[in-house]
């Protein structure tokens, strides 16, 4: 099996792949963009050879399907930039909300010390 064989099947699998994991909700459908649009370019560069040849040339690049693997490189890390930007975002709302409960549990454990407590009483 040549290069570009293998590179069209293994790109082919990875968007089923995808579209299975968007149907089974595996997946949100924010973050499946990016693998579409990763996956797709990269199987239109595998098939349409010419393409690869032509970027390859532009780039200076000798072997043309070594673009295949500096185009997977970039998608990786622009995966790696998308998701470290997510867990920033993350990290803080999770600080907010860590900060608002315990704002909430010293009120309700204020409340619950009162003397004229429903709690208290019963």
């Amino acid at each position: 099996m040549n290069v570009q064989a293998l590179a069209v099947t293994i790109n082919a699998l990875l968007i089923l792949v995808v579209v299975s994991l968007i149907r089974r909700r595996s997946l949100r459908v924010e973050y499946s963009i990016i693998w579409l649009f990763g996956t797709i370019a990269l199987l239109i560069m595998s098939l349409w050879r010419g393409l690869l040849d032509d970027v390859a040339a532009y780039l200076g690049i000798y072997y043309a399907p070594a673009v295949l693997l500096l185009v997977a490189i970039l998608f990786g890390i622009l995966l790696f930039l998308h998701l470290t930007v997510v867990i920033s975002r993350h990290t803080e709302q999770n600080k907010a909300l860590a900060q608002e409960l315990a704002l909430l549990r010293e009120k309700i454990e204020r409340l619950e010390s009162r003397p004229d407590s429903p709690d208290r009483n019963a």
